[in-house]
């Protein structure tokens, strides 16, 4: 039987990201202060976070059969992420060119997508069937049924809903995690706290909302509504830092926390992420998770 106890689905990518003091305009150059080549996609991220805090982790995807690609495969290697459910597509590996302005605390970011999935490999399958979770992302969601799992059919689901969520119907998922800004554009203009518990009471399953550096604020059947904080940190960039909060909290649920524990812990992995450029090189291990906590009590 395998070991992996959750499996992450969808985007990967290799990507490049620069850190410079203000945007270039037209025609202009800038000298960046860093530039940083790592392994991206939210959950490709997700399952380094995953591995990372003690979880044994795989990813399920598609990648080219291009340098990117074997260069996806040996930072998976590193990390100790499962990549026998990994696909090669006809296309390129997916990757980003990424500028983080320090002026605006913002990122531009230009990206390059396989158009195709690489269909879902046997192995996947095995993977998926045996774990404890199933984390998916904007693009893993939509391949459920080529997976032969639904909610109650398999592993449990967690859902990254960064993107378009508007009208998704949480009852298909068994941990559903958007945006704060997502959830006002679900429901306008009504408070937060409600709008999970209309969710969460609706699919009988637990939300998640982040709130960037104010934190988290979630609500399930079990628990009603529960807020955690944030963290401070020396912020270098926030890239990534959404798909590695997702990971994390996945683990610590795994790991037998409560939910609003779980909750406190991922703000503080994603917010330790966000003093390295790139969205994967800071996340901390366990070790040094329960070592901030403690210092920053």
């Amino acid at each position: 039987m395998s070991s992996i106890q959750a499996v992450c689905v969808g985007v990967i990518t290799i990507d490049t990201i620069a850190l410079v003091e203000k945007y270039p305009s037209a025609d202009e150059r800038v000298v960046a202060q860093e530039i940083s080549r790592a392994g991206g996609g939210p959950a490709a991220v997700a399952a380094v976070a995953l591995s990372r805090l003690g979880i044994k982790s795989a990813i399920v995807g598609t990648i080219g059969d291009d340098a990117d690609g074997k260069e996806v495969l040996r930072i998976f290697e590193k990390e100790g992420v499962d990549t026998t459910g990994v696909s090669i597509g006809t296309s390129e590996t997916a990757g980003s060119v990424i500028v983080a302005s320090k002026e605006h605390s913002a990122r531009a970011i230009s990206t390059r997508q396989p158009m195709v999935q690489a269909p879902i490999n046997e192995a996947a399958k095995k993977l998926i069937a045996q774990a404890q979770w199933v984390h998916v992302d904007h693009v893993g969601i939509t391949r459920l049924a080529e997976l032969d799992i639904s909610r109650g059919n398999g592993p449990l689901i967690s859902f990254d809903a960064g993107y378009g969520v508007e009208t998704f119907d949480p009852i298909t998922v068994d941990l559903f995690v958007p945006t704060d800004r997502q959830m006002a554009l679900r429901y306008p203009g009504i408070d937060l706290a409600v709008a999970l518990e209309n969710d969460s009471m609706k699919a009988g399953n637990t939300v998640v909302a982040t709130q960037g550096s104010a934190g988290s604020a979630g609500f399930s059947p079990e628990t009603g509504l529960v807020t955690a904080q944030g963290f401070t940190v020396d912020v270098m960039s926030t890239l990534g830092a959404g798909d590695v909060f997702h990971g994390a909290l996945v683990a610590q649920l795994i790991h037998g926390f409560p939910l609003q524990e779980a909750m406190f812990r991922a703000n503080a992995v994603a917010a330790l992420s966000c003093t390295g450029l790139d969205g994967q090189s800071k996340i901390p291990t366990t070790t040094e998770l329960d070592t901030y906590l403690e210092a920053h009590k």
